[in-house]
């Protein structure tokens, strides 16, 4: 199966267009989205003059007259890193090379079946790097009880709503993990499923051992059955988050309050790292240790983002918001008020915070650091072109 994929398809013959109908609603493709229209190659120069071009562009041309003009005008509101396959009429090897030279992944004679169509995709993500990867966020509480796994859930919800596209949410805190009740579901797999035989697991597989929250988050839930587990391997446990990294945009790790060689690890490697706080010398003493071994691990990457959480105002025995962020040196990106009603009414009904109240100010600020941590706008926008898909059509 390939995941994550979009692609858009252009037929001039009806007959390819029927084919390629055929290829849409094939299993391979489905968790990716493929588009058709009418018009061949040139529709989709005019299609693509001011909107940014997919993963892959199935482009069909009739007149094998027009298929290197056309493809040079292509080439032209192309954004670099598309994949171009054309079907044409004609069987000419000469004509293969010069597509091939221009740059195209891959030629196909028409008629074509919906087989050759499907392998030529699979082909051209065969190998694991050539697959979409999505973003990993790691999500680490300064201290036990800070709420980080309430931050992560609600983060991953509100990523999956953000961005309309998968998210994976891990629950990495085997023993005692609490995602089977804060998203009310029942499992009959779990993380310790999936990396029960590290060399067997693949996007198939992970699909299996994962549940559906709604028709964007996936979760990858931990046991939580309060018993010891054998030690976690680090490749194993990156070579999931690798996996998971393949089927989504965003894959979300929250993290146990448990320092070991794998979490240090995980921290390292995501893109991302949420610190969940308290405003009390403890967390404070906590968050400024993980910054600092943080620091010499992640290196010219995203500096961890820290949340306060359950903050009170009035209360004297508390650190302040800038106190807490004078000694840590990062300012906050998120302040979370103590709101019992709010949380315990989510908790109850085993919703996310943007169930229980989509307009509550904790929860739009909750949204604006998910927007952030994804990299992504809500809105698709034109992606800057290169000035060609094939650089060399413009050397002199």
């Amino acid at each position: 199966m390939i995941y994550r994929l979009v692609l858009d398809a252009f037929w001039s013959d009806p007959a390819t267009a029927e084919t390629l109908s055929q290829v849409a609603g094939d299993r391979l493709l489905a968790k990716s989205r493929l588009g058709l229209h009418p018009g061949g190659l040139a529709a989709a120069i005019a299609h693509y003059a001011d909107l940014p071009t997919p993963q892959v562009l199935v482009v069909e041309e009739t007149d094998p007259a027009r298929l290197g003009p056309g493809l040079d005008r292509l080439a032209e509101v192309c954004v670099a890193g598309t994949k171009v396959v054309v079907i044409g009429p004609v069987n000419d090897i000469r004509l293969y090379r010069e597509l091939m030279s221009k740059g195209v992944a891959e030629y196909l004679l028409a008629p074509v079946t919906a087989r050759q169509i499907l392998d030529t995709l699979s082909g051209l993500f065969a190998e694991p790097g050539a697959a979409p990867r999505g973003r990993t966020i790691a999500c680490w509480g300064a201290r036990g009880g800070t709420g980080s796994s309430t931050i992560s859930q609600n983060l991953a919800w509100a990523l999956g709503r953000h961005l309309q596209e998968p998210v994976i949410y891990m629950d990495l805190d085997i023993p005692f993990g609490t995602s089977t009740l804060a998203f009310n579901l029942d499992v009959k797999q779990s993380v310790v499923d999936a990396l029960a035989n590290p060399a067997r697991l693949d996007e198939v597989l992970m699909d299996r051992c994962m549940a559906d929250y709604d028709e964007h988050l996936q979760v990858l839930a931990a046991p939580g059955d309060g018993r010891s587990h054998s030690a976690i391997a680090v490749d194993a446990l990156e070579h999931m988050v690798d996996v998971a990294s393949r089927m989504a945009g965003i894959v979300v790790l929250d993290m146990p309050h448990h320092w070991a060689e794998w979490s240090e690890a995980l921290l390292a490697g995501a893109d991302e790292v949420v610190v969940t706080a308290t405003a009390d010398f403890a967390s404070l003493r906590d968050t400024k240790t993980l910054l600092e071994q943080l620091s010499l691990r992640r290196q010219g990457m995203a500096a961890p983002r820290v949340v306060l959480n359950r903050v009170e105002n009035g209360r004297k025995a508390q650190l302040s918001a800038k106190d807490f962020a004078d000694t840590v040196k990062i300012s906050p990106a998120l302040i979370v008020p103590a709101d019992p009603s709010l949380f315990g009414e989510a908790a109850t009904n085993a919703q996310m915070l943007g169930e229980a109240s989509a307009n509550h100010k904790i929860v739009q600020a909750l949204t604006q650091l998910a927007v952030s941590l994804s990299g992504k706008a809500a809105q698709s926008r034109p992606a800057a072109k290169a000035k060609s898909l094939f650089p060399w059509l413009n050397r002199t």
